[in-house]
């Protein structure tokens, strides 16, 4: 196809992936040309590389009025997971929109912790905060023999976690329920039988949310991320309450924000029913997991 054949058909592929990275660009967005690939991929039906060998072809008014819609929530900061309404962890493709905490990679390491430290057998593994069920849905594909149960306090995260645990077929192995903390599953599990705890809380304190990316700021559940004057309230009930549900030599697993190490090992040792607690870092370096054994 000429040029000049071109232009009266319409813009190609590539020039509108050129002119909607450059939107995402002037809106500040580092991940622009990236969130343009995607957004223009799911318009059309393909994949980002699928992009680069339809570079030549038109695409059609209504494709480009779609993409227009998706381009502008993106420039106003929308998290590019919820205007996709999925996100992938631990190799899940897994369901995610508006009012739900987006999973980050960093939190994979909390998961490659717990299939460590976790029995080989069956197990009872239970998970607070669990949000879009990420965590939860990550171990129990892995681990075909363990239990899962997996709470969260709002409604729109137990939705999508329920969702994501259709999505994969997991309703026999992986409950969901709504509620604070340990409280939702006092009748379905006994206490001093879990063999893992595992949470990604909230940890950030009440003065850093004013300095997040505005994604994070105006969009996610502000529930999923304050956690008080030194963003240790949560986990200090988790430390508080986690010991009554483990068994002896069971496992506590905390994601934890950076530079709290210290803070929370302190927590862990004053407490006196954990030993053997560490913290580890994640792949950029900075703590991220502790891991704390029922005595």
């Amino acid at each position: 196809m000429t040029p000049a054949i071109a232009a009266m058909l319409g813009p190609t592929v590539a020039t509108i992936l050129r002119e909607a990275g450059a939107r995402l660009v002037a809106a500040g967005l580092p991940t622009a040309r990236q969130d343009a690939e995607a957004l223009l991929a799911r318009v059309l039906g393909t994949t980002r590389l699928g992009l680069y060998t339809a570079g030549p072809a038109v695409v059609s008014g209504q494709a480009r009025e779609e993409l227009e819609g998706l381009v502008a929530r993106r420039c106003r900061h929308e998290p590019i997971q919820y205007i996709l309404g999925e996100t992938e962890f631990c190799g899940l493709r897994l369901e995610l929109g508006p009012g739900v905490f987006v999973p980050r990679p960093e939190t994979e390491a909390l998961v490659d912790r717990a299939l460590a430290l976790g029995p080989p057998g069956p197990a009872t593994v239970l998970e607070t905060c669990t949000g879009a069920g990420a965590i939860a849905c990550a171990l129990a594909m892995r681990r075909p023999v363990w239990t899962v149960w997996a709470v969260d306090r709002a409604d729109s995260a137990v939705e999508c976690a329920w969702a994501n645990v259709r999505r994969l077929g997991l309703e026999a192995r992986v409950h969901v329920r709504a509620g604070d903390l340990f409280a939702p599953i006092r009748e379905a599990v006994s206490p001093g039988t879990a063999d893992l705890v595992v949470a990604n809380p909230p940890y950030l304190a009440t003065p850093m949310l004013p300095t997040l990316p505005a994604e994070v700021r105006e969009w996610e559940p502000q529930g999923a991320l304050d956690a008080g004057v030194d963003g240790l309230d949560v986990i200090r009930r988790l430390l508080a309450e986690a010991a009554a549900w483990l068994r002896p030599a069971g496992w506590l697993l905390l994601e934890i924000g950076e530079e709290q190490g210290a803070a929370i090992l302190g927590l862990a040792a004053a407490d006196g029913r954990y030993a053997q607690a560490r913290v580890l870092r994640d792949f950029r370096g900075c703590e991220r997991v502790l891991e704390v054994r029922r005595r």
